[in-house]
């Protein structure tokens, strides 16, 4: 493999993405009950995962969502919501992590190769999530769906990226956890594809189109050999 850059997805791929959103999700479920919401915790908590199908994991009014049914007072409604967001905070700054041995390795990565990022997550919450985790000096490109337009498994993540790199897809490898996105849409411009099956949580049924499969990150040493 002529390989010249190594290009990651973030969310279940360096980070530890689902462990941060169930912690958090508890967490704010708990407030909730605790200021007077009339619902268990776990009632709440699986509330909060249907609303993240239905509009998405980056969804920004998920506890005004789970509140609202309620037809609560106005004030205390509010006191219930901004409860949650605070304890959502303060949980996400707990346990927002890598996965392990994630920095070391990116550092000895980034001696040989150039290494870039082509997330979905928008640019506020990707480099967030990149300073929190101590990651935000790592890599030369980072292209999220603000700045490319599109989500992948479209053209655009992929192709802004490369260019940015300057770099052919057949010089590129892409390592990421969704067979759908990050495989299918790096594979169809030509690129090397590596398949984080550690992250892959909601893909992990279906049969990957990839070049490579990896269970630990540290297996990506293997193979790029």
């Amino acid at each position: 493999m002529s390989l010249k850059a190594i290009l990651f997805d973030l969310d279940n791929t360096l980070i530890d993405f689902m462990y941060f959103k169930k912690e958090t999700a508890k967490a704010a479920a708990k407030a909730m009950v605790q200021k007077g919401l009339p619902a268990t915790e776990s009632k709440i908590y699986k509330r909060i995962f249907e609303i993240y199908d239905e509009y998405g994991i980056e969804y920004q009014k998920t506890f005004y969502q789970v509140i609202k049914p309620y037809n609560l007072e106005v004030g205390r409604a509010e006191r219930i919501q901004q409860a949650a967001i605070v304890a959502y905070l303060k949980r996400k700054f707990e346990v927002l992590r890598t996965y392990p041995s994630v920095k070391p390795i990116l550092k000895k990565l980034k001696k040989k190769y150039t290494l870039a990022i082509v997330t979905d997550a928008p640019r506020n919450k990707a480099w967030q999530r990149l300073v929190i985790c101590g990651m935000d000096d790592i890599f030369e490109v980072v292209v999220t769906t603000d700045d490319a337009g599109q989500k992948k498994p479209h053209r655009a993540p992929f192709e802004m990226a490369l260019k940015k790199l300057k770099i052919k897809p057949s010089e590129a490898l892409f390592v990421g956890d969704n067979v759908d996105r990050d495989m299918l849409g790096a594979k169809a411009l030509g690129m090397k594809t590596c398949l984080a099956e550690y992250g892959a949580e909601r893909t992990k049924a279906r049969k990957a189109k990839t070049d490579y499969k990896i269970r630990e990150f540290r297996r990506i040493l293997k193979v790029i050999g």
